[in-house]
């Protein structure tokens, strides 16, 4: 799990978020939700500590941070979100998070250099 982050942003829990997972903007301004689909508006990363609604959450904006793993992923997949804020390899036109860094499997806390766009296989 490597780890070097560059701008970390706090936000408004907009409900339960778990530590190391990827989030969306929320309803409000200044508002953040764990991501659930990958047409959310996503954000970044939160750090590891797990955060009720209206707690304030640390959002990892661009670097090389942990996340928790959805599927099997291999060194520079381009990564979105599961149904629970994981990381999944993305799929053509899909927005990506970022670029995973190491190799892992399902529920595996592995890393990825946050950086956005949206993904197009060749």
């Amino acid at each position: 799990m490597k780890q070097i982050h560059n701008v970390v942003i706090a936000y408004a829990a907009e409900g339960a978020i778990l530590g190391y997972r990827i989030v969306a903007h929320g309803e409000e301004s200044g508002g953040v939700k764990q991501a659930t689909a990958v047409t959310d508006k996503l954000l970044g990363v939160t750090t590891r500590m797990p955060k009720d609604p209206g707690e304030h959450t640390d959002v990892v904006r661009s670097g090389l941070t942990p996340v928790v793993y959805g599927d099997t992923l291999k060194r520079g997949d381009f990564v979105t979100t599961d149904n629970q804020g994981r990381a999944v390899k993305a799929t053509n036109q899909q927005m990506y998070v970022g670029t995973a860094e190491e190799d892992g499997e399902a529920d595996d806390i592995g890393s990825i250099f946050v950086t956005f766009g949206t993904f197009a296989s060749a």
